[in-house]
C-alpha cells in the first residue's frame, strides 16, 4: 500500500506559489492540534478539502493520504474556526474507505474505523518529516492506521438509502448540506465517438462539442448488461460494447444514480424511489485500483468500484484498451486522463444549468452526526465551520466546456436553503418538514 503526502495552502487553489513553511508530520503535537475525525462520502471530498484548507492559515498545510484516506495538518486559522483554546494545530482526518455508506451506520452506532495516525506516519514512513515534497512509502496493513470513532458523517444522499442499520437510524441527526451535481463520464474513445456521429469536432472540449446521450439511452446501458454503442447511439468504436465502471452498494453516488439519475430501483433493501422499475447492472467488486486494473481489462462487462477514484481509475483502464466504458461520478472529477462527462439529454451538468432547473441530474447530500453521545465541542466547532464554509465557491473546469457561454463550473453548490444566501442552489428536494427526501422533484426555495 502506497501512502503519499503534499503539501497544500489556500493561495494554491487560486494559483499562487505554496509557502515552505507547511507543517510535517514530525511537528504533529496531539495536545496542541484540534483532531477532526469524518467518513463517508467520496463524492464530496473536493469540496470536504476545500472547506479544510480555508480553516488553515496559507501555506501551512500538509496532507497524507492512502487510497482512500486522507489527513490534513496546518496551523488552524482561528477567523474562520472556533474554539481552538489556544491551540493552534488543526488534523482533519477523513475516512473515505466504502463511501458514504460509512458516512451513515458508523455514525449511527458509534463503531470505529481505521484513520490515518499522524503520529505513526512521523515514526514509520520515510522522509515523512519533509514539509512540502510527495513521498511514498510501503506499509504492513494497518500501520500507519488507528481505529477512532467518527463523529461525523457525509452520504451523497440521507441514510435510509442504505436500508436499516442495527436497530434504527434514531441515532442520527441528519441534515442538509449541499448540492451534488453529477455527470455523466465515458471514455474518450467513447466521447469521440459520439462526437463524429454527432456532428461535433472530434476532441474539442469546447461547450459546443460536448456530446450528449438521451436519458433513454443512458437508462438502457445501466440496466442492460451487454448493451452496443452502435445500437444505441449509432457511434462505430472498434469494440461495440457498452462496459459500465458503477461504485459499490455502499456508495452514495450509487443510490443518487439509483434513486435520481438512472432511475432504477435500488439494488439493496433501503429507501428507493423507483422499487417497480429495473435494477441496476451488477458486477464484481474492486475495492483498490490493483483490483480495478484486472476487472477493468475487458473480461467484466460491469465493475463495482469502491471509491471514486476506483471509478476513473477503471475507466482510463477501459480507454487504454480502446473500449466504450460509462461510468458513475460527480462533476466534482471533470476531464481526467481517459475520460470525459457528456450532456443528459443535451444539457450541461454545470451551476448555471442546475440553478435555472434545466439540470435535475443532482442529489442533496446529508450532513450526520449521532445523537447519543453526542459530539465533542472540538467536533461541533468544525462542523459550525464546515457547514459555513463548504460549497461557498464553485469549483472551476476550465476544460468543461469554458466558453463565453457557458460557466465551466460543477462539482458541489451550496444549497440556498442551508446557507441563507441566493448565489447558490434555489432548488430543495427537503420536504416540508425539512427532511431531505431526494425522491421528491426539487422545488425552488428563493
Amino acid at each position: 500500500m502506497k501512502l503519499s503526502k503534499l503539501a497544500l495552502g489556500v493561495a494554491a487553489l487560486c494559483g499562487v506559489a505554496t509557502s515552505a513553511f507547511a507543517l510535517p508530520a514530525s511537528s504533529f503535537v496531539p495536545a496542541n492540534a484540534m483532531q477532526i475525525y469524518v467518513s463517508g462520502a467520496t463524492a464530496m471530498d473536493v469540496g470536504l478539502e476545500n472547506a479544510t484548507l480555508s480553516m488553515c492559515v496559507a501555506g501551512t498545510i500538509n496532507k497524507y493520504t492512502i487510497s482512500n484516506q486522507a489527513v490534513w495538518l496546518c496551523t488552524a486559522d482561528g477567523t474562520k474556526i472556533g474554539g481552538l483554546a489556544g491551540r493552534t494545530q488543526l488534523a482533519v482526518h477523513k475516512h473515505s474507505v466504502g463511501g458514504s455508506g460509512n458516512g451513515v451506520q458508523p455514525i449511527n452506532n458509534s463503531t470505529p474505523l481505521p484513520f490515518l495516525d499522524l503520529v505513526k506516519i512521523a515514526s514509520s514512513c520515510a522522509n515523512a518529516t519533509n514539509a512540502g515534497t510527495d513521498i511514498a512509502c510501503t506499509e504492513a496493513a494497518g500501520t500507519l492506521t488507528t481505529t477512532r470513532v467518527s463523529p461525523l458523517g457525509i452520504s451523497d444522499v440521507e441514510p435510509q438509502f442504505f436500508g436499516p442499520a442495527a436497530g434504527t437510524y434514531n441515532n442520527l441527526i441528519i441534515e442538509p448540506l449541499a448540492t451534488v451535481i453529477f455527470g455523466l463520464p465515458v471514455t474518450n474513445v467513447a466521447y469521440e465517438a459520439l462526437q463524429a456521429v454527432q456532428g461535433k469536432v472530434v476532441g474539442s472540449t469546447l461547450a459546443a462539442d460536448i456530446p450528449s446521450l438521451p436519458e433513454t439511452v443512458m437508462r438502457a446501458m445501466f440496466t442492460q448488461e451487454g448493451q452496443s454503442w452502435s445500437a444505441l447511439t449509432g457511434a462505430v468504436l472498434a469494440d461495440d460494447t457498452v462496459y459500465v465502471a458503477r461504485r459499490a452498494d455502499t456508495s452514495g453516488t450509487q443510490k443518487t444514480y439509483e434513486g435520481v439519475i438512472a432511475r432504477t430501483a435500488n439494488g439493496t433493501t433501503g429507501k428507493s424511489c423507483n422499487a417497480n422499475l429495473p435494477t441496476f447492472v451488477s458486477g464484481p467488486d474492486a475495492l483498490n485500483n490493483t483490483v480495478a486494473a484486472t476487472l477493468c481489462n475487458g473480461t467484466s462487462l460491469v465493475v463495482n468500484n469502491s471509491g471514486s477514484g476506483q471509478v476513473a481509475f477503471c475507466l482510463a483502464t477501459h480507454n487504454t484498451g480502446g473500449r466504450g466504458a460509462i461510468g458513475t461520478l460527480t462533476t466534482e472529477l471533470v476531464n481526467t486522463a481517459g475520460w470525459k462527462h457528456v450532456r443528459i439529454n443535451g444539457v450541461i451538468g454545470n451551476y448555471t444549468n442546475v440553478k435555472n432547473g434545466t439540470y435535475p441530474w443532482y442529489g442533496d447530500a446529508a450532513l450526520n452526526t449521532r445523537v447519543s453521545p453526542a459530539i465533542d465541542a472540538d467536533h461541533a466547532a468544525y462542523k459550525a465551520a464546515f457547514k459555513a464554509l463548504f460549497a461557498t465557491q464553485p469549483i472551476l473546469h476550465p476544460t468543461f466546456g469554458n466558453t463565453a457561454t457557458d460557466d465551466g463550473k460543477a462539482g458541489t453548490i451550496g444549497l440556498n436553503s442551508v446557507t441563507g444566501q441566493t448565489t447558490g442552489n434555489p432548488w430543495n428536494r427537503a420536504d416540508a418538514s425539512g427532511a431531505i427526501d431526494n425522491c421528491r422533484p426539487a422545488l425552488p426555495t428563493f
